[in-house]
């Protein structure tokens, strides 16, 4: 599902494009067809020609482009629909939308608010390094298995899990009818559970141990996209010959950013700023 944009640049077409799709440049693959031309006095000027393909999981389950632009229209009609008072002849006040406003027009109206996970003991009192038995990694990963359920089962969301060992690595998997609100907006909700889930794993752990949270198979889809992030961002930063930072993002998804980075020519990353703000800067050579 694509559709096809033009414009003087490369980045007015791609913009131009994103801003009817409403959509984001991780939510698409970007080839650019034509690369425009400028002219002279206006003779031999050519457009530039881009198509936007939709990748993103959730977006592309819309039956057309043409519904895929429609969908906050749909919205906004059923919300109007139920919502609008009656008159009663007072003047309408109005009001500049805030930044959360707009946000919530993309999200389910109940989230789960993960400051509170921050907030999650890791243990009723955590133990002292002394007080600590060993206990094999197998038992170390269903006791953390548990213990997601249980924060989960408090929140209300009903849910399955699996847990698999190899080697260092736990990897728990869970299953839910409810699967978008555990995943979160980019998966903020579950990079939450997840730091909860290593943090009681350490605490009853010895050794070292590494958890891996994903809803039915969540990171494999979040890698295509960030994968196909870092090769948009890259051709824009070549086209701007300027520096082009992403938005923050916890370090195991900015190594998945730089590994596919350092395969593309011309290109140097570096990241800046300060947990959990940490970002990815992309500049051409």
């Amino acid at each position: 599902m694509y559709r096809v944009y033009t414009d003087e640049t490369v980045d007015r077409a791609i913009a131009k494009g994103l801003e009817e799709l409403k959509v984001t440049e991780a939510d698409v693959k970007i080839d650019v067809e034509e690369e425009g031309k400028k002219g002279l006095f206006g003779f031999g000027r050519k457009d530039a020609v881009v198509r936007l393909t939709i990748i993103n999981p959730e977006l592309k389950m819309y039956e057309s482009i043409e519904a895929l632009i429609a969908r906050d229209a749909e919205k906004t009609d059923s919300i109007v629909a139920e919502e609008e008072p009656e008159d009663d002849g007072a003047p309408d006040s109005v009001t500049e939308p805030s930044d959360s406003m707009e946000e919530n027009e993309n999200e389910e109206a109940d989230v789960i608010d993960t400051e509170e996970l921050e907030h999650v003991p890791a243990q009723d009192d955590a133990m002292d390094e002394d007080v600590r038995v060993q206990i094999p990694i197998e038992e170390a990963a269903e006791q953390t298995r548990a213990y997601v359920e249980q924060i989960i089962q408090d929140m209300n969301i009903e849910r399955t899990s699996e847990v698999e060992v190899a080697q260092n690595e736990v990897r728990i998997e869970l299953f839910s009818p409810m699967a978008a609100k555990l995943i979160g907006k980019r998966g903020v909700t579950l990079n939450a559970l997840q730091e909860v889930a290593q943090q009681f794993f350490n605490s009853i752990y010895k050794s070292y141990g590494v958890i891996t949270l994903d809803v039915e198979d969540y990171r494999e889809k979040r890698r295509e996209t960030l994968e196909n992030l870092a090769v948009n961002m890259a051709k824009k930063a070549k086209r701007t010959e300027g520096p082009v930072k992403l938005e923050p993002m916890p370090s195991f998804e900015r190594k998945i950013m730089h590994h596919v980075l350092s395969t593309i020519e011309d290109i140097e990353t570096y990241s800046e700023g300060a947990e959990p703000n940490r970002y990815i800067v992309i500049e051409k050579k």
